[in-house]
């Protein structure tokens, strides 16, 4: 499984450094923040891989009614709402809570989490939340569902 993402994605990815994780240090988890070209190369090796093969988990954190209204991403991306995300502590659960709760097994630490959202913001509020349970393999997909449906 890649701890990274493909060396295929390019310069054009911007890696962002929380500190407020690391303290004065600039020790934090390391969120990639990618755009679309980027994300439709993740979801062609997720769709075709499976999650054991890419090493990706993919999860929408946007709310039911909003997947309904545009769809998913794609037909095997997850959906976490970040509301719920956040009130249960997800990422800290055991894995069999945390499939109890969100429907699907729980993202190992060497798998890379790749969130989306309607716009990035939540999907890099996700990003936090997975890294203070000690994730570190994170994406952001910046443009959400946005840009992916225009």
């Amino acid at each position: 499984r890649p701890s990274a993402l493909p060396s295929r994605c390019g310069p054009s990815m911007q890696t962002c450094l929380f500190s407020s994780f690391g303290g004065d240090n600039g020790n934090g988890p390391m969120i990639q923040h990618i755009g679309k070209e980027q994300m439709e190369e993740i979801i062609e090796d997720y769709e075709e891989g499976g999650r054991e093969e890419s090493g990706y988990v993919v999860i929408d954190v946007r709310e039911p009614d909003e997947i309904a209204f545009t769809g998913k991403l794609s037909p095997n991306t997850h959906n976490i709402p970040l509301g719920v995300l956040a009130q249960y502590q997800v990422f800290s659960m055991d894995e069999d809570e945390f499939e109890e709760v969100c429907g699907f097994p729980k993202p190992t630490m060497d798998e890379t989490i790749v969130f989306s959202c309607a716009a990035g913001i939540r999907s890099t509020h996700a990003c936090n939340f997975a890294a203070q349970c000690g994730y570190s393999n994170l994406v952001n997909y910046r443009g959400g569902a946005n840009e992916w449906f225009l």
